[in-house]
């Protein structure tokens, strides 16, 4: 509010009131909770299942605030990420696209981007480290005596 009067005898005076909005400028890049994520999935999950959420804040406000979701890379060599994870983008939820196997490998990593829908965008970058847990799912196996042994045992502890 604003009020102005005047010297005269007797004082007059009026009051306006101003609207005053100030619009946010993309000044904040989002943040991920974490510096790094280490998650751990047993083997044989189902396929599709979530396995984990990642997620990021940005205090801009309105659209420089909205984050979307994306996979840049991983190290995993044999077939593109996206045939292992998935990722959710409004939400950060990690998806298993196959059922994991121990014996196949043990540990991936890859790269999630968090960008804000500011103009330009801004955006930051998490490491997750997916551990893949042993399951007994494999019988034992009985090594037997090789034909070159010739009446001597040859076994393996395990």
């Amino acid at each position: 509010t604003i009020t102005a009067t005047d010297k005269g005898n007797p004082p007059l005076s009026t009051h306006k009131i101003i609207s005053l909005d100030i619009s946010d400028i993309n000044d904040n890049s989002p943040s991920f909770e974490k510096s790094s994520y280490n998650i751990y999935v047993p083997e044989n999950n189902p396929s599709g299942v979530s396995i984990f959420t990642v997620k990021a804040m940005d205090s801009d406000v309105d659209q420089n605030s909205r984050i979307t979701y994306s996979i840049l890379h991983s190290n995993i060599k044999e077939l593109p990420v996206s045939s292992y994870i998935s990722i959710n983008s409004e939400t950060g939820a990690l998806y298993a696209q196959r059922s994991f196997d121990y014996e196949q490998f043990r540990e991936f990593q890859l790269q999630v981007k968090a960008q804000d829908g500011g103009s330009p965008p801004l955006s930051s970058n998490v490491t997750v480290s997916v551990f893949i847990l042993d399951r007994n799912d494999n019988s034992p196996q009985i090594l037997s005596p090789s034909p070159e042994a010739k009446g001597s045992s040859l076994f393996e502890m395990v």
